[in-house]
Formats: structure tokens, C-alpha cells, sequence
């Protein structure tokens, strides 16, 4: 009888250590690139898929203070983005003032959450702003000098 509740317990446990997440590792060519861009950083990995089901990892790492980026390679090790978190004040004037607009501040709440500057693989520069409107959540687009390019619906609040 106690050899069975021993195994039950070690079974139990085994079971919720296996539920815990698992350390990705990226293929060696995304782990060199990264190195490589980002000397002296470390960054915690996932798995994208676009449309196609194409494979890309996205790392996320600290930059300077708290700020986190997010870099996405795909599987080959090609650089194809870096989001990097900044302040409101950092955006344009124009963009500032598209927010304060079209999206103003209700009683205590902002309706603007994180700001991402973003830099393609083809160098071109951009800005996302997630803001709440409606009970919806979108990411405003902004191009380099703040001007607006597009709102994309992301989900339900």
C-alpha cells in the first residue's frame, strides 16, 4: 500500500512538472544573427506563424532600463523586425495629437497602452500605438514622420 501512494505521488508530480513551459531554443543560424546584432543580450524565445505557415522566432530581451524589444528572424536567421517600447512623448506631435483626438481620455482611464517603435528588414521605420476604443482593442499605425496609416482591429476586450 505505501509502495502505490509513492508511485501515485511521483506520477502526480512528474505529470505537473511536465506541465511546465519548455526553454525554446531557435535553430543555430536565428541564435548567431541575434548574437551577432545584439551583442550581450539574452532573449527569451516563442514561435510565430504567418498566413502561410511560415516559422519565425521572436526573441524579447531589456534594452536600455526596463524597456523590453521584441526581434523576429525567421528560420533561416533573417532579421525582419525589431519592436522596441517607448514613451508617448517620444512619437511625433502629429501622431501625439491623431491620439489625443481620436482617442481622448475618458474620466481616469487612457485609452493609449504601449507604444512600439518599429524598424523593418528594409529599414523603414514605423509606430504602434495599442489603444482601447469601444470595448475594442487596435494598434494605430503611424509612419516616421506621424502620420496615419492605418488602425488594425486586434480582439475583444
Amino acid at each position: 500500500m505505501k509502495n502505490i501512494l509513492v508511485l501515485i505521488i511521483f506520477l502526480y508530480s512528474s505529470f505537473l512538472i511536465g506541465q511546465k513551459r519548455s526553454l525554446l531554443v531557435p535553430p543555430e543560424a536565428v541564435t548567431a544573427s541575434f548574437e551577432k546584432q545584439y551583442p550581450k543580450k539574452i532573449a527569451l524565445w516563442s514561435i510565430e506563424y504567418d498566413k502561410n505557415d511560415e516559422i519565425y522566432f521572436e526573441g524579447t530581451f531589456t534594452t536600455t532600463g526596463k524597456n523590453k524589444a521584441f526581434v523576429l528572424y525567421d528560420s533561416y536567421g533573417t532579421f525582419e523586425s525589431l519592436k522596441t517600447q517607448i514613451l508617448i512623448k517620444k512619437l511625433s506631435l502629429k501622431a501625439q495629437n491623431y491620439l489625443k483626438k481620436n482617442y481622448p481620455i475618458k474620466g481616469k482611464v487612457r485609452p493609449v497602452g504601449r507604444i512600439l517603435a518599429v524598424i523593418d528588414d528594409k529599414n523603414t521605420q514605423t509606430y504602434i500605438a495599442e489603444v482601447k476604443k469601444d470595448k475594442k482593442l487596435y494598434n494605430v499605425v503611424f509612419d516616421k514622420e506621424g502620420e496615419f496609416i492605418k488602425r488594425i482591429e486586434i480582439n475583444n476586450i
